[in-house]
């Protein structure tokens, strides 16, 4: 009888876990408190704590880019840009300097 050794990787099997999309390791340290709130928490869940804190990462950090993608106008912020873009000024020299060192020190992002 011919015994037949499986691959690692064909198996999906990399010492003894699945073989997943690469991951980066981020270390942090806690407080004590907060280590036993965040286990404690992970617990009542019923999750690993790894589990519990990257889904906790991952939501906070999906606040914090909407956030910081969109522009939150009060209503007499609104009204002036509304204003601004049904009139807008006449180019001159200062907007125009404005304009210049803006093209070279902003970035617009989609």
């Amino acid at each position: 009888m011919e015994t037949v050794k499986a691959n690692r990787s064909s198996a999906g099997l990399k010492r003894g876990r699945p073989v997943g999309p690469a991951k980066k390791r981020i270390n942090a340290r806690f407080p004590e408190s907060l280590a036993e709130r965040i286990e404690y928490a992970a617990a009542l869940r019923g999750v690993a704590v790894a589990s519990f804190i990257q889904e906790a990462v991952a939501v906070r950090a999906d606040q914090v880019i909407e956030a910081e993608a969109r522009w939150r106008l009060t209503r007499e912020q609104a009204a002036a840009v509304t204003a601004l873009i049904a009139r807008p000024p006449k180019v001159n020299g200062k907007m125009r300097q404005a304009a210049k060192l803006a093209s070279r020190h902003v970035v617009i992002r989609d």
